[in-house]
């Protein structure tokens, strides 16, 4: 109850103010001339808002770049796995040889070192 008369009032009460003013008190004049401290707030709050915009950017690109990142590295995990799971044929038929007998350790070692350099 009290609060919309307060609101209300308010207004009227504005000229009361007067005589502890020096009467200009709705008066503004352009002196020309700024305050070195408003260029300092101005350069300050532009700043932040930089720094604001920046922040902005990054949280709402971050998901789109962590499913890139996620994509490249998934696709070159699976390049590597599949060049990884290839057995090599002809090393398994030397094992394969070595392992029935055909060929003895000496021969074995010298052919798996062949295969390896080459």
């Amino acid at each position: 109850m009290l609060m919309p008369l307060a609101v209300g009032a308010g207004p009227l009460a504005v000229p009361l103010l007067g005589p502890w003013t020096d009467g200009r008190a709705w008066q503004w004049q352009w002196q020309g001339d700024l305050q070195p401290l408003w260029w300092v707030i101005g350069a300050g709050g532009l700043g932040i808002l930089i720094v604001i915009l920046a922040l902005w950017a990054l949280v709402s690109l971050a998901p789109v770049v962590l499913a890139l990142v996620g994509a490249a590295l998934g696709i070159r995990w699976l390049a590597g796995a599949t060049r990884r799971s290839r057995p090599d044929r002809a090393l398994q038929i030397l094992r394969e040889r070595y392992a029935r007998g055909e060929i003895g350790k000496d021969e074995f070692d010298a052919k798996l070192r062949d295969l390896r350099e080459g």
